[in-house]
């Protein structure tokens, strides 16, 4: 992996948590379920295979740095798992995301995805005071999660080609 394609991974790792906490955020706020919500299993995750995917990430950022976004990274995931399972989880829910994640037909997909932004959900008062907290866990996670990102790619910025080349 060259320093540019490193750059980019890592910049697209960045989007997709940011593009999965705004779901996240999104469905509370409509209490309905616009977007599909990000995968519970980690290992399904794109950003964790991401972390995975090549031993040059660790390589080149670092141990500390590698180390400290897969422990964050799980954190993120136990935050999200309790929020899905105490406020989201449902059994139309399941049943549709299991038929979207099997149909290969664009059509069948786009009419699940309507049936799933129908699902409604409802939170007590009490409800809506534990997700709020939760949310502001799972956010400052993520700004560690984006601080370290931010990290990762000035120390890259700053390698010198021939510790780089010797990272591959």
């Amino acid at each position: 992996m060259i320093r540019e394609e490193l750059l980019k991974s890592l910049s697209d790792a960045k989007d997709m948590h940011i593009v999965n906490n705004r779901r996240i955020n999104s469905i509370v706020k409509n209490r309905a379920f616009i977007h599909r919500p990000p995968v519970l299993d980690i290992s399904q995750c794109k950003f964790d295979k991401w972390l995975h995917s090549d031993s040059t990430i660790e390589k080149v950022v670092g141990s500390i740095f590698y180390g400290d976004l897969l422990t964050l990274h799980n954190k993120w995931h136990n935050v999200y798992l309790n929020i899905y399972y105490t406020f989201f989880e449902n059994q139309k829910l399941t049943e549709l995301l299991e038929k979207i994640d099997k149909s290969e037909k664009e059509k069948e997909i786009e009419k699940l995805t309507e049936k799933m932004s129908k699902i409604k959900f409802k939170l007590t008062t009490l409800d809506e005071e534990k997700i709020k907290a939760l949310l502001n866990d799972l956010g400052k996670i993520s700004s560690q999660i984006k601080s370290i990102i931010e990290s990762c790619e000035r120390k890259i910025n700053a390698t010198s080609s021939s510790l780089f080349d010797k990272a591959k």
